[in-house]
């Protein structure tokens, strides 16, 4: 009886760490991969060894591979395809024996998941972007999609971390720190602003229909003296701490002024 237990809590104590990195878990609402449905908009690129030593960025959502069955309207059948591909970043061109698949500014191997393609985020660090996505992140926004995408399939609050410790280039640590940077910088920019503290905005509005007709706390301001009450922000910087821009004009996710875009 006491080997048994013993057993089992090697059994648990074993899952409690384990990387969610295979298709066995039963439980997870994996994607089917058939089309991009349910896939994150962006997931983070990892530096590794190829089997050869060689370089090698990897950007996967899941470590292992799978076979999938994918509609082909020319033969109309199913077609059996690897979830994921790989091949050679040369010259700026990312390519698989068949095509190209993005680009990259080093001569690396990769391997990619299927329905996306390789990029650079918006701070120079290797991302792929799904086929149908039309914008830039940057590298720790990538690494919130790819967390938000493990929340949504129903990963294991305790393997939360160890299985996206493997995804992010320095780990969950890592993202959380660069994700403080960004929040920091999106809501100042000494370069720009010689100001390093702003009077207490409550609200904050222009007239879309007037060049010269702005409000801060229901006082007329003129346009030219925004940076006195507000930082100078970048639109990018707002979406990555889920705000967003009005006119020139910028907001957190709780609709609070934080800063103006630079005309």
């Amino acid at each position: 009886m006491k080997r048994i237990l013993s057993v089992l809590l090697l059994v648990f104590c074993a899952n409690a760490n384990a990387v969610i990195d295979h298709y066995a878990w039963g439980s997870i609402a994996f994607p089917d991969e058939t089309s991009t449905n349910g896939l994150p908009e962006a997931i983070p690129c990892i530096t590794k060894k190829a089997f050869n030593g060689q370089p090698m960025i990897k950007c996967t959502w899941l470590e292992t591979s799978r076979e999938v069955l994918i509609w082909d309207a020319q033969r109309q059948q199913d077609m059996r395809y690897v979830n994921q591909v790989s091949g050679t970043c040369l010259r700026g061109k990312c390519r698989t024996n068949t095509s190209i698949v993005g680009e990259w500014n080093q001569d690396v191997f990769f391997a990619l998941s299927i329905w996306y393609r390789l990029g650079t985020s918006t701070d120079g660090k290797p991302v792929a972007y799904r086929i149908d996505s039309s914008r830039q992140v940057s590298y720790a926004e990538a690494g919130s999609l790819l967390y938000q995408f493990y929340l949504d399939i129903g990963v294991p609050d305790d393997q939360l971390v160890v299985t996206f410790n493997g995804r992010y280039e320095g780990g969950y640590a890592a993202w959380q720190a660069l994700k403080g940077g960004v929040q920091a910088s999106a809501l100042q920019s000494p370069a720009i602003s010689p100001q390093s503290e702003w009077p207490e905005v409550k609200s904050a509005w222009c007239n879309p229909r007037m060049d010269d007709d702005c409000y801060i706390n229901e006082k007329k301001v003129p346009i030219t003296d925004l940076g006195k009450w507000l930082p100078a922000v970048a639109e990018a910087n707002i979406d990555q701490i889920g705000g967003f821009c009005e006119t020139i004009l910028c907001f957190d996710k709780d609709n609070q002024p934080v800063g103006y875009l630079l005309q």
